[in-house]
């Protein structure tokens, strides 16, 4: 989620303490800083952008990483304010975070939630990273003054409301989509948030012998497929991008991956790109990922390529 979504989610986590709302009360400061603590991670950019994409919503997002993110702020604030109760900093520090690693479950790009059992990042795909009509709906919650407990109680109960209407949304998006392609033909299905508007679901479905990535409208009956992707065996070049730094990142960074090559005679090169098909924007994939291989049949040079900006990636 965004970063002010996830303040409002601090402050309500906060008001379930029955502490009136206080910007000085060291439980609200906790809870607010606790509720942005996991995307403190972006400090692994100093090694890199590799090292960023690596670790963001990763350990940061799991049990441990709050545990450690609320041991952080209870020795700052022990510093700070050595008066302040540490137990109550710790405890709603980690609430706080807690919040924060629940609602991403529920966004498209997930978290690693069950780290260290699983660096996968799970996710529940019901929510955009930014969800404008969820931020109104916690705006308004605070609205009519009520109580702070009473305001967190009915913040929460709207929150998961929404939430719940966006899961039954979802699953007659899916009933459609296995009536369009028959039940039995479809081997997987992910449907997530449209990149491009709230009134329509993206998705990827892989058959015996295809993906099909496309979108499927939320209250209405549009239904349009983007790209068709006959499925292949990989060939010896894009078994061995599959084993290399990149390649190995790009496997646990989708689970819809897809690869094609092609060979540059000038430069006596072969090159092997690999797609995340879950995001289609523009009539382009966001993601993609480009091994090279040199005469040789080595790797020897690899880049990303997300949200149009081009970052090479040692081999």
């Amino acid at each position: 989620m965004d970063t002010f979504s996830h303040a409002l989610l601090g402050i309500a986590v906060a008001g379930l303490s029955g502490h009136p709302l206080s910007i000085g009360d060291p439980i609200y400061v906790a809870s607010i800083i606790g509720a942005q603590a996991p995307d403190f991670d972006v400090i692994a950019s100093v090694r890199g952008k590799l090292a960023l994409l690596r670790q963001h919503r990763a350990f940061s997002h799991s049990i441990p990483g709050l545990i450690l993110w609320s041991g952080l702020i209870t020795a700052g604030f022990f510093l700070a304010s050595p008066a302040t109760a540490p137990v109550d900093v710790f405890v709603w520090s980690f609430l706080g975070g807690l919040s924060h690693s629940i609602m991403d479950f529920f966004n498209a790009h997930g978290a690693a939630v069950l780290w260290p059992f699983s660096r996968e990042r799970k996710s529940f795909s019901l929510l955009n990273v930014f969800d404008p009509l969820l931020l109104i709906i916690m705006l308004a919650v605070f609205v009519p003054g009520l109580p702070a407990r009473e305001t967190s109680l009915l913040f929460f109960a709207v929150t998961g409301l929404y939430i719940a209407v966006r899961f039954i949304l979802k699953l007659r998006a899916i009933n459609r989509c296995r009536r369009h392609f028959g039940s039995n033909a479809i081997m997987r299905m992910l449907l997530m948030p449209s990149l491009k508007s709230t009134r329509f679901w993206d998705f990827v479905i892989e058959t015996n012998n295809h993906y099909y990535v496309g979108q499927i409208g939320v209250f209405h009956q549009a239904f349009m497929i983007h790209t068709e992707l006959a499925k292949q065996t990989l060939s010896p070049a894009a078994q061995g991008a599959q084993k290399t730094v990149l390649g190995e990142f790009f496997s646990s960074f989708t689970p819809f991956s897809y690869f094609t090559e092609h060979q540059d005679h000038q430069q006596h090169a072969k090159f092997v790109h690999i797609y995340d098909l879950r995001y289609f924007f523009n009539q382009t994939f966001l993601h993609s990922a480009t091994i090279i291989f040199g005469s040789d049949q080595q790797p020897c040079d690899s880049y990303i390529k997300t949200y149009g900006q081009k970052i090479k990636i040692p081999c």
